[in-house]
């Protein structure tokens, strides 16, 4: 259980991360041409639609998050989040390169997928 929190923690610092580089590059330091074009490449690749799934994707790692404390998990259930945890970590990957803008309506229906089943396990949780 210690090393499913342990990489939950990791993955939610990575989630962190391009608030924490938007921030940097807002906040002026360098040049300023390069940090207005760094952040147009970063406004492109974080459109709408990545950053509805940016948050979707925060709330289903929250959820997670409560699940596990709750120490209920069967053996199943952490392994079903370990490949949800990897699935989230591919799509954050190809946010990033070229396609990024083009997976976003797939990366969305994915994780409304992990939503429902993850509220399906929940409710096995609270069965028990």
């Amino acid at each position: 259980m210690k090393k499913v929190g342990m990489f939950l923690l990791t993955a939610v610092l990575v989630l962190a991360i391009p608030a924490l580089v938007a921030a940097q590059m807002h906040g002026g330091q360098g040049q300023r041409g390069q940090g207005q074009h760094m952040m147009g490449q970063y406004q492109y690749m974080m459109g709408p639609g990545m950053t509805n799934n940016f948050g979707m994707m925060s709330g289903i790692m929250g959820e997670m998050h409560q699940m596990m404390q709750s120490g209920q998990l069967t053996p199943g259930q952490q392994q079903q989040m370990l490949k949800w945890m990897n699935q989230m970590g591919g799509m954050m990957q190809q946010w990033g390169g070229p396609q990024g803008a083009q997976l976003q309506a797939q990366h969305q229906q994915q994780l409304r997928q992990m939503q429902q089943q993850l509220q399906q396990m929940r409710g096995q949780m609270q069965r028990k």
